[in-house]
């Protein structure tokens, strides 16, 4: 799967089952709108895509749910900070918080609360 740079969702990927889909019923294979077989990988990588594009802000994230708790008060927004890395660094340090039983970004906060303290 490829990461896509325009617009999303991308036309050549189709994540919903609907009438138009092409199921083989000997073998129940599902296929996208341009042939490729949907397998667990497929699916794993579109997820990546659409988190990644969530991440590098080429789509909204969804406002209409409460979200997670404010860091600097209750009726106020945590301020957000974010910057790209290599996806070898991104995968280590998704491994390092779920060891930790923490996610990405508590793991980042304590990182980079500890490299400013370390001066």
């Amino acid at each position: 799967m490829t990461e896509h740079e325009a617009a999303w969702p991308p036309e050549d990927i189709e994540l919903a089952l609907d009438h138009d889909s092409d199921i083989d019923s000997d073998s129940e294979e599902i296929y996208d709108a341009k042939g490729n077989l949907i397998t667990d990988e497929y699916v794993r990588d579109a997820i990546g895509d659409v988190h990644r594009a969530i991440d590098e802000g080429r789509v909204p994230v969804p406002t209409s749910r409460p979200g997670r708790p404010s860091l600097i008060g209750e009726s106020a927004h945590s301020p957000r900070v974010s910057f790209r890395l290599p996806e070898e660094l991104r995968e280590r340090a998704r491994v390092r918080a779920e060891q930790e039983g923490k996610s990405v970004s508590a793991l980042a906060r304590e990182a980079f609360e500890q490299f400013l303290r370390a001066g």
